[in-house]
């Protein structure tokens, strides 16, 4: 492919006012100069051009008699060509960078990612003259780390969830407990002291049999660590008490700890491998459904593991691309791919499945507490609170925005209780908080943009100024973009329920937790204490809500919308799902055969 990309190089630099099929005068010291080599490589490279067939040569004769070329093929059409070739050896970065570099004025950018559509699904591929089922889908932001002790983002967290297991899993069909690596556990009549019972024959992916000394050194490397560091806080020993059995001593009761222990940032790693490997996160061994086979600036790809504990994938594999942040608007995104490509006659219309769920979570914003400005006042935000019409931005914006929202969970209840538009009474809190038209900064990223920018349009509109600071999925964590907004537009999604909730008061890093005033930190921090040493689940939750009732009464934070999962999909693929993070599970998908 070294001739074409030539080609386009040549093109771009003496062709792009005229284009192809007609004869342009140029001269070897300016093909030299164009192509930054020399005129004896300009001659390799003209004559090579020629034999390929890509261009017609007909070199000066005499004194003043400059030399002609012809480029003989369009450069949208060659330029798409090779993107694609890329594309099908796995090399898609490169696939784009030769767009950005070339592409400028075409619609080869748009037509390549409708192209990749195609190359998107649940395919049956033949691999070493074997069939072999594989889920090809893209995202849109790149996976940020695999190793537990880092996740702050829900996709990172779902990726860890497919190469490693917890101690133990939740059920939300049955609201249970279930084994997972432990088979069995029992706890002491305070809630201080856990022990578990390992699996016999578990392996991970590189051969070895999981042992306790895994599970002390995976809990135990947590501590200190900002994203998952809080799910240890309270343990004060782990101990062996055999090679299959670990017991976990706790400073205060905590009756939530087997749900700490099925988070993703809780998952087993082997210690060998990871006191031995600096590089073992870019190529993680785990216990999982999956197993890791590559992982590039492109793509990762995973592929099924074969012996694993609760039954082996109906996948033979899985390979996520990772697209340009900018083409997320007309590619596809992953729940519109399930889809059997070599069923050609089958549409949407003649019987395709549709699952849709409300995500558990929602939009909100939060006040920064610990800068000075309007902010500080009640009065403000509850006037701000006041002048946002939720009903109205679900339908001006819509998409996958559903409902308004006036606390953290999706239903009913959060659904009629948020907050009906008063400008009047808005206005006059406003008055009251003493506002002199100070700017008010909202940090946000890239999926909320258009949230924000309702807001701005809504609040500026009321006489609120209002900046929009538009950052990035790594930028907007950092501390100085945290500290200088005044307020931060982001969505929260629970994969489990009481322990999210937590997570956003005890993870350090977290945007919630590090715009609370801190008084308001301590009370929150007491309640969630009482909340672990309460037994029953009914008293806890009463603890727990307590601090939602109270940042939303008092405009610590403004809830805003739930969103929505949608998804359509080919009735021959069986086993899908959308987990509580809004992926689809991939180690229960299958494609059922049908003849004829």
């Amino acid at each position: 492919m070294i001739s074409e990309e030539r080609y386009l190089m040549m093109y771009s630099k003496v062709a792009e006012s005229v284009g192809s099929g007609k004869p342009i005068e140029v001269s070897l010291e300016g093909l030299a100069e164009a192509l930054y080599c020399t005129e004896r490589n300009v001659k390799f490279i003209v004559r090579k051009l020629e034999e390929e067939g890509f261009i017609h040569w007909q070199a000066g004769r005499g004194r003043g008699n400059r030399s002609k070329v012809t480029f003989l093929y369009p450069k949208e059409k060659k330029l798409l060509e090779l993107a694609q070739h890329y594309a099908s050896k796995g090399e898609y970065k490169h696939a784009f960078e030769l767009i950005d570099s070339y592409g400028d004025g075409t619609g080869v950018r748009h037509q390549f990612v409708e192209w990749m559509n195609s190359h998107f699904g649940y395919r049956t591929e033949l691999i070493d003259d074997l069939e072999a089922d594989l889920l090809r889908l893209p995202v849109y932001r790149p996976i940020l780390t695999l190793d537990p002790k880092d996740l702050y983002f829900a996709f990172s967290a779902h990726m860890v969830r497919q190469l490693f297991d917890c101690l133990v899993k939740y059920d939300r069909e049955t609201e249970k407990i279930i084994p997972s690596l432990a088979h069995a556990w029992e706890h002491d009549e305070e809630g201080k002291e856990w022990t578990f019972h390992l699996r016999k024959g578990i392996a991970f992916h590189h051969g070895r049999d999981l042992e306790a000394e895994d599970v002390i050194y995976s809990l135990e490397r947590l501590r200190g660590s900002s994203a998952s560091g809080w799910f240890v806080r309270s343990i004060t020993e782990i101990r062996k008490r055999g090679p299959r059995t670990v017991t976990i001593k706790l400073e205060k009761p905590n009756w939530l700890l087997l749900r700490y222990l099925c988070s993703p940032g809780m998952s087993i790693v082997p210690h060998d491998l990871v006191e031995q490997n600096e590089q073992f996160w870019q190529r993680p061994v785990g216990t999982g459904p999956f197993r890791f086979v590559e992982w590039t600036a492109d793509r990762f790809i995973m592929e099924a593991n074969p012996h694993y504990f609760q039954g082996r994938a109906h996948l033979d594999g899985v390979i996520i691309v990772t697209m340009p942040e900018d083409t997320a608007a007309f590619a596809k995104n992953w729940n519109q791919l399930l889809i059997d490509h070599d069923s050609k006659d089958f549409k949407p219309a003649q019987g395709w499945k549709k699952v849709e769920s409300v995500s558990n979570g929602c939009s909100l914003l939060t006040w920064n507490r610990c800068k000075s400005g309007p902010q500080q006042s009640p009065h403000f935000r509850k006037a701000v609170d006041l002048l946002i019409d939720r009903y109205r931005m679900v339908a001006e914006l819509g998409e996958d925005r559903m409902h308004p929202a006036s606390g953290f969970y999706p239903g009913e209840a959060s659904y009629k209780g948020a907050t009906c538009q008063n400008v009047e009474r808005a206005m006059e809190l406003l008055k009251q908080s003493g506002y002199q038209g100070e700017i008010i900064k909202i940090a946000t990223y890239g999926i909320h943009d258009k949230d924000a920018r309702w807001l701005q349009r809504e609040l500026t509109a009321h006489g609120i100024a209002v900046e929009v600071y538009l950052e990035n999925w790594m930028s907007i964590r950092e501390r100085k973009v945290l500290s200088d907004a005044d307020c931060l537009l982001y969505c929260v999604v629970f994969a489990e329920d009481e322990v999210c909730m937590i997570e956003l008061f005890e993870q350090t890093g977290n945007f919630l937790r590090e715009h609370l005033d801190p008084e308001l930190l301590e009370w929150v921090e007491a309640k969630i204490d009482n909340a672990l040493a309460c037994r029953g689940t009914d008293e806890r939750w009463s603890e727990l809500m307590d601090i939602e009732h109270k940042l939303r009464d008092e405009t610590h934070v403004l809830f805003l919308l739930h969103k929505k999962y949608q998804m359509f999909y080919n009735p021959h693929i069986k086993g899908i799902g959308v987990n509580p993070l809004g992926w689809i599970d991939f180690k229960d998908i299958w494609l059922e055969k049908v003849s004829g």
